[in-house]
């Protein structure tokens, strides 16, 4: 898998070194010490804030956002601390402190906001993204079609069983869509080897134009194999005959198991269901608008060659350049009752870990 690399944290600038006092020619004699921390420990210290005149009501907030406590604390299935005794806001702020505390779990993202709403009134509600982690989840096509047609390793047909189901169910672009990203970035470097061959060397272009070639092909010949969903509706009689010999076919049974059980259990579901909004101006699609869905999920020509590269080169530049990213994204409104907690992300969750785990295995497959 490729990840994209973290913004850089900004360097503090250069202080000057303090110097040492001389010393003072005896030493500070003795002294009983005191219970300096007992006595701090008695104390409890409230955040430091400034109301300004735009601060809401307390007659506005207070009393909707304790009901709206109740009901989060009854989804989430926790216990906050009492804040009535404290003076607004500050029974706001610690509360939101204690419950954003309590509602970490492991990968996911869940934020809790107090917000006006359009028509005047406040709104208490929790938003929940799935941390992709920067990751590039980019599914190389070009070693699943030789493993298909050279090789004829007996789990080829397990994983391409897999990518049947992501792209007809689950919805992952291919690279030879006209709109998808990834098919941008391949013309673009195909246009740059034509601009460029009188100055390059040959070899090297001989090289890059084979590379895109072979995408190319492989591209439109998996196309055909991705969209027939005889694969995936005969995947279980697949699985019940396949009889692994080693410990790599036994991870791509266990996955094609797992995409199996993925479906049954969610027939209708696919990667669009509970996505962020994203600018939809077009102007913006490739310069300083959000990272959308199909820019870092999608199937790819290979992962593995200095196309590749220069495709990961031109990708980072661009990223860059984004204000962010279309995540996954859930958001719960407590003003009224939601009853017990529900896993609306499970199964976007899921997918990312079944295309982690297939981007894994196809390399091997050669």
């Amino acid at each position: 898998m490729q990840t994209l690399p973290a913004t850089q944290t900004i360097r503090k600038r250069p202080r000057p070194l303090t110097r040492c006092k001389g010393s003072q020619g005896k030493q500070t004699p003795p002294g009983t010490a005191g219970f300096i921390a007992d006595g701090f420990l008695k104390h409890r210290f409230l955040p430091m804030y400034e109301t300004t005149s735009e601060l809401p009501a307390k007659g506005k907030v207070e009393p909707v956002y304790l009901k709206a406590v109740k009901n989060l604390t009854a989804y989430y299935n926790i216990d906050v601390i009492n804040v009535r005794d404290y003076p607004y806001p500050y029974n706001i702020l610690l509360s939101n402190w204690d419950i954003s505390r309590q509602i970490k779990t492991k990968g996911r993202y869940r934020e809790i906001r107090t917000v006006d709403t359009d028509a005047n009134n406040i709104e208490v509600a929790v938003t929940e993204t799935v941390n992709t982690g920067n990751t590039l989840f980019y599914i190389p096509l070009v070693p699943l079609f030789k493993a298909l047609h050279v090789g004829g390793n007996p789990c080829a047909p397990l994983l391409l069983s897999v990518c049947v189901y992501l792209y007809t169910k689950a919805g992952v672009c291919h690279y030879k869509d006209d709109e998808s990203y990834i098919c941008y970035l391949y013309e673009i470097i195909g246009n740059w080897i034509e601009d460029d061959r009188d100055s390059m060397d040959k070899d090297d272009y001989t090289q890059q134009r084979a590379i895109l070639d072979e995408v190319s092909f492989v591209g439109d010949q998996m196309k055909a194999f991705l969209g027939d969903e005889t694969y995936l509706v005969q995947l279980q009689s697949i699985l019940q005959k396949f009889e692994p010999s080693n410990q790599f076919g036994r991870d791509c049974l266990k996955l094609a198991k797992e995409t199996l059980a993925l479906w049954m259990e969610f027939p209708t579901a696919n990667l669009y269901q509970h996505l962020a909004s994203a600018e939809d101006d077009e102007d913006d699609y490739y310069s300083d608008g959000k990272i959308k869905l199909t820019d870092y999920i999608s199937f790819i020509g290979e992962t593995s060659s200095c196309v590749y590269d220069t495709m990961m080169t031109m990708l980072n530049d661009d990223f860059n350049e984004r204000s962010g990213v279309q995540d996954f994204e859930n958001i719960i409104v407590f003003n009224k009752s939601q009853g017990k907690y529900k896993d609306v992300l499970a199964y976007e969750e899921r997918v990312l870990a079944i295309i982690e785990d297939l981007c894994d295995l196809i390399p091997e497959l050669t």
